[in-house]
């Protein structure tokens, strides 16, 4: 739990059950389950969100528990150069997996309307090197 209160479930869909990207194969699902019947404030973030089919699975799959459940969709802007810029700074042993998934969902990438699009963060290197 992060110490505002809220339990995040990032990259939830990661290791599933048999590898299925499927929403209900999360090995996170019973612990999110359990935050959603304990009305516990909690954010559940994947990159395969990016997809529509993804987050309207997911919704079902939520809804289908707190039929009244209220989703609320943020995300990140939609600025590859700068993203990528981010995992190259960043240098991680995941580099060539996050470039790649970068790669794999720019072009699915659909924020919904009504969401809410946050600004990416961009390093000082960023900034130096873009005059942004």
């Amino acid at each position: 739990m992060s110490k505002d209160g809220w339990l995040v479930f990032d990259d939830f869909k990661h290791r599933a059950f048999n590898n299925n990207r499927d929403f209900r194969w999360s090995r996170k699902l019973a612990s999110l389950m359990s935050a959603l019947h304990n009305n516990l404030k909690y954010a559940v973030a994947d990159v395969d969100f990016c997809r529509t089919e993804a987050r309207e699975e997911a919704k079902i799959a939520l809804c289908s528990e707190i039929p009244d459940l209220k989703v609320r969709w943020l995300f990140f802007a939609n600025d590859r150069p700068v993203c990528e810029a981010n995992v190259r700074e960043r240098n991680s042993d995941s580099l060539r997996r996050e470039l790649s998934l970068i790669a794999d969902y720019s072009p699915l990438y659909d924020i919904p309307q009504g969401a809410v699009v946050l600004p990416i963060w961009r390093s000082e290197n960023w900034q130096r090197a873009t005059g942004n």
